[in-house]
């Protein structure tokens, strides 16, 4: 069976209730995060069976994220519980609509300690798509060999690999630590996903035709680039391009994990790579238009009544 397993740290994420800047007694709405979840739940939405192999704390933050993840029916059997930590936080100040600002409290969490005796086998043995993060990555070498170990054992099962550099500038102190790092994941990759500031970390600049050239050298057959000029793929020596559109931006956190499972989707069910842009694009607008950081993601009969414009307008 088709199956997607994301690594990654569930997240915590504290949202305010108000605009401006957080203060003492505002309300705020606590939800599941974590880019590899997004994917494996934005995945899961629209029909694909999906796992998470992580690690959280026995806390009340870690059990409430197990019960999002099991909610939307994804797999949490190689998600683990690492006695004496806490699960990582993630507080969202929405300073004006569309714009937010985000800070972590997860230096030392649960999910940062990942390392290869982490792996979950029986749930990596039934991977199709094996699919981590930058985010994951700047955890530190540990993290980096687990995800450079699952890649390998996904692959010599003949599955997919699929990684997303999604760099965050806070999480790497050293950009020359990142760029070794990533360019390392990205090698043992075969489908990779950028954007502006990730092509401009691993390859010094953001021309979209010179970066799929560029990163396709490394190594992946399939490299995808996200820009705010739409979205690029060259598959097969082939390129794909498919234009962006303007939206009512409410919340910008989460649109490229929902970007990927969109193209993920549509890959594991065999579709050409027009229609894997066509709904990954579809899925950044519904992330960007909804509040949390994939709650309103679509499921799949959803999808047909976006592609009539009969929403998100």
């Amino acid at each position: 069976m088709t199956r997607l397993v994301a690594i990654g740290e569930p997240l915590a994420v504290f949202t305010a209730d108000s605009t401006g800047p957080v203060r003492t007694g505002d309300h705020f709405r606590i939800g599941l995060g974590g880019a590899e979840c997004n994917v494996a739940v934005g995945c899961r939405r629209l029909g694909l069976p999906s796992a998470v192999i992580g690690l959280i704390a026995d806390d009340p933050l870690g059990n409430a994220l197990l019960r999002a993840l099991r909610a939307d029916d994804v797999d949490v059997a190689g998600i683990a519980v690492v006695p004496g930590s806490f699960t990582g936080v993630m507080v969202k100040e929405m300073r004006t609509a569309g714009q937010v600002r985000v800070g972590y409290a997860r230096s030392g969490s649960a999910g940062s300690q990942l390392a290869p005796r982490h792996l979950a086998g029986a749930v990596l043995d039934g991977a199709t798509v094996l699919h981590s993060t930058g985010v994951t990555a700047s955890f530190g070498q540990h993290a980096q060999a687990a995800l450079v170990q699952a890649a390998s054992r996904v692959r010599a099962a003949g599955g997919l690999v699929s990684f997303d550099l999604n760099y965050r500038s806070r999480l790497w102190p050293d950009a020359g630590a990142a760029r070794d790092a990533l360019r390392l994941l990205v090698a043992g990759a075969d489908l990779v996903f950028l954007g502006v500031a990730e092509a401009e970390v691993l390859l010094g600049h953001a021309d979209p035709e010179q970066v799929l050239a560029e990163v396709a050298a490394l190594g992946p057959a399939q490299v995808v680039f996200r820009s705010d000029g739409g979205a690029s793929a060259l598959v097969a020596g082939e390129t794909s391009s498919l234009p962006g559109s303007p939206a009512v931006v409410v919340d910008p956190v989460g649109a490229g994990d929902a970007f990927a499972a969109g193209y993920l989707s549509e890959l594991m069910r065999g579709a050409p790579v027009p229609a894997r842009l066509r709904t990954a694009h579809a899925l950044g607008r519904w992330a960007v238009t909804t509040h949390g950081d994939h709650d309103g993601l679509p499921y799949r009969h959803e999808l047909g009544a976006y592609e009539q414009d009969d929403v998100l307008r």
